[in-house]
C-alpha cells in the first residue's frame, strides 16, 4: 500500500474502533451505524 492508503486505512480503523467503543457504552447500534454513515458522508462531501 502507498503511504496515503496506509494512513487512510489507520484513520478508518481508528474511527471504527472509537465508534465501536461508543456503541458498547451506549448499547444503541442503530445510532452508531447512522453515525458512521453520517461521518463518511461528511468526509467525502
Amino acid at each position: 500500500m502507498s503511504e496515503n492508503t496506509n494512513t487512510l486505512f489507520w484513520v478508518i480503523t481508528g474511527a471504527v474502533i472509537v465508534v465501536g467503543v461508543f456503541t458498547l457504552i451506549q448499547g444503541n447500534i442503530t445510532d452508531a451505524i447512522t453515525g458512521i454513515f453520517d461521518h463518511f458522508n461528511n468526509m467525502f462531501n
